[in-house]
């Protein structure tokens, strides 16, 4: 493949709250793409910021190599996705990133013009020939007056939850709970699937 500049990322551990290790991490291909309110909303994913992990294994105190990339439907965002999923299929991410997939997150309530539609479902496109999944968030009203500290978290055990609809507090909006269940269900798909491969591997060289 060509000569790609290698995408940011972290040399170091990803900083994270203690408790579980994320089992995703949310990257950010541009400034204020919202990985922080998607990384408050799931206990079980990373906000990653900007950077990709870099310290990637399958083993205690590394990091998971399971990403998904978070754009904004404005142009310079889906360019950003783009150029983000280019340098993957060049090799320019970390050894071992294993793609989920990328999820745009509606930058207006309004609808996006038919250049920034065209161009998104050309990125998408890109995104599943790779064998990513591919999700989009509409504008979420109801997360512009809250801090990422109160919105309320999402997690798998959650569907046996009571769901509040009127109190953006309590329970995520309706795509984001879908969203939140989508991404779980493939990560985890990805993730067993990596480390069946990885114990064949020991096996095979053990």
């Amino acid at each position: 493949m060509n000569e790609w500049p290698p995408v940011p990322m972290w040399h170091k551990a990803v900083p994270t709250p203690p408790g579980r290790p994320p089992l995703v991490w949310l990257v950010g291909v541009h400034g204020g793409a919202g990985t922080t309110s998607l990384a408050a909303s799931m206990s079980w994913t990373g906000d990653a910021g900007r950077r990709w992990p870099g310290r990637i294994g399958l083993v205690r105190d590394m990091d998971s190599p399971l990403v998904v990339l978070v754009a904004r439907t404005h142009m310079s965002g889906i360019a950003a996705l783009e150029h983000a999923l280019l340098a993957h299929e060049h090799d320019a991410t970390p050894a071992g990133s294993n793609l989920v997939g990328i999820v745009t997150v509606a930058d207006s309530a309004r609808p996006l013009s038919p250049a920034v539609a065209k161009r998104r479902e050309g990125v998408e496109a890109r995104a599943v020939d790779i064998g990513a999944e591919v999700w989009r968030l509409p504008w979420l009203e109801q997360w512009r007056e809250l801090e990422p500290h109160r919105l309320p978290v999402w997690s798998p055990d959650s569907v046996s939850s009571p769901v509040d609809e009127g109190d953006a507090t309590r329970t995520p909006p309706q795509p984001v709970r879908q969203f939140a269940e989508q991404l779980f269900i493939a990560s985890r798909a990805v993730g067993m699937r990596l480390t069946a491969s990885d114990d064949t591997e020991h096996r095979n060289t053990g």
